[in-house]
């Protein structure tokens, strides 16, 4: 993507709302980052980003031209999970009864009769809780 059409994109939305950079983990699905810089250290402009974990400092940067090719188009928090199995079908169960346009980590697997775990702190990720109360009163 080149900066004119990243321009052109970002006109389409009010000058006030705020930019997130979303980074796979990977067992978690989603993590956003607010506080981002835009600079050009050589071949083109790059966003970067920083976050401070559990006094880890984790420092993030993509190109312009990749980090709008290879992330989803979508930006929800679906929870951490024990392993990065779950993660994924975690993921794959949104997108399915979403019905998003992204392809599945497990294209064959029945994500109609499965029931998702709960996330690490016990309890369903929002997202995935209102996905199965409709599907509990669907059925």
């Amino acid at each position: 993507m080149k900066v004119k059409e990243l321009i052109d994109v970002l006109k389409k939305f009010s000058p006030e709302d705020n930019v997130r950079v979303a980074i796979s983990w990977p067992d978690r699905v989603t993590e956003l980052h607010e506080r981002l810089v835009v600079g050009d250290y050589g071949g083109g402009p790059q966003i970067n980003a920083a976050m401070d974990y559990k006094g880890l400092s984790i420092y993030v940067g993509c190109v312009l031209q990749r980090s709008t090719k290879d992330k989803p188009k979508w930006t929800v928090d679906l929870g951490q999970y024990e392993n990065t199995e779950d993660a994924a079908k975690v993921r794959d169960f949104y997108v399915v009864h979403k019905g998003l346009d992204e392809p599945l980590n497990f294209p064959d697997f029945d994500y109609d009769k499965w029931i998702p775990p709960r996330t690490k702190s016990g309890e369903y990720n929002e997202h995935i809780a209102e996905i199965l109360r409709e599907k509990l009163l669907h059925d």
